[in-house]
């Protein structure tokens, strides 16, 4: 695919950015890349500053907002235009004024559906049949700006954050290839969000968040095992060894405690009782092994 002749600036700093950063610079001319840089405890770089090394793109690093805005302004950067992925430092105003056609962030959501942080893992969360990517205007509010375009996504019952994400990533490629030309030549024009007052906010998880809560409902409790795949993972207690649940299924109907487990006759198959139904663990990661089924977790485990 033959390049652009106009030049953009790229934010971004983690995998997520990495994996767009690898296509766009198969598309768009990078005047320059702004990461954040490697945290002293941090043995390796973030994945974007490893894959612009790898490129030889020109790099430019920025932690904070205050540091963004300092470097923008000694740094004499001719686009007209920045995108921004998986960043993680919030954009001032200044910063956004630095660009004549200011700076596209690309949502992984139907904006304003799951503002903030982690719309992916929220989407997995809820159940919802459908997902998608928005680009949009970013605004120093938070995932407020005017929409370019937006185009959705099916999830399936057996999607995680991991596969479901790679397909956002497919999805924005996809978008920014085609809208960034059309928005520098002037002929998408942005759009306000629809319903504004609909907005739904995602936000930061938590390793607490990983604790697996049998008091909840089978159906929700296997949404959150797909959806903490990566992080925080669901955890939880079997014969006094916490273990992390890889994947389970809904097993309609239980007369138990939530908690309570029941083992099969053939010793292959492990129910937990839960708020509303039983869930059967199908994969387990005991501390220190690899994943297993429930049948050889049972082979040396819960006599």
């Amino acid at each position: 695919m033959k390049k652009t002749s106009e030049t953009i600036v790229f934010f971004g700093s983690g995998p997520v950015a990495a994996a767009s950063l690898g296509h766009l610079s198969e598309v768009f001319s990078i005047e320059a890349v702004i990461t954040k840089a490697r945290a002293a405890h941090h043995r390796v770089a973030a994945p974007v500053e490893i894959l612009a090394s790898t490129k030889d793109l020109p790099l430019l690093f920025a932690n904070t907002r205050q540091e963004l805005d300092e470097l923008l302004e000694k740094t004499n950067l001719k686009s007209r235009v920045g995108v921004i992925v998986d960043f993680g430092v919030i954009v001032s105003q200044g910063a956004i004024d630095h660009f004549e056609l200011g700076i596209i962030n690309s949502h992984f959501s139907l904006l304003p559906e799951w503002r903030g942080a982690d719309p992916i893992t929220f989407a997995v969360l809820s159940g919802q049949p459908k997902t998608g990517v928005s680009l949009m205007l970013i605004e120093p509010t938070l995932d407020t700006g005017k929409i370019l375009t937006q185009k959705s996504l099916p999830i399936t019952p057996k999607d995680t954050t991991p596969t479901l994400t790679d397909k956002l990533i497919n999805l924005s490629n996809l978008l920014l290839a085609e809208y960034l030309p059309q928005y520098l030549e002037g002929s998408v024009k942005p759009r306000s969000q629809p319903h504004p007052d609909r907005a739904t906010y995602s936000r930061k998880l938590t390793k607490e968040d990983g604790t697996i809560n049998w008091d909840k409902s089978a159906a929700e409790l296997e949404r959150e095992i797909r959806a903490y795949a990566e992080w925080p993972r669901s955890r939880t207690m079997l014969d006094n060894k916490e273990v992390i649940v890889v994947a389970a299924h809904v097993v309609p109907g239980n007369n138990d405690k939530p908690g309570a487990i029941s083992i099969d006759e053939k010793r292959s198959k492990i129910t937990v009782a839960t708020g509303k139904d039983s869930l059967q663990i199908d994969i387990l990661q005991p501390a220190g092994k690899k994943a297993m089924t429930a049948q050889a977790f049972l082979l040396g485990n819960l006599k």
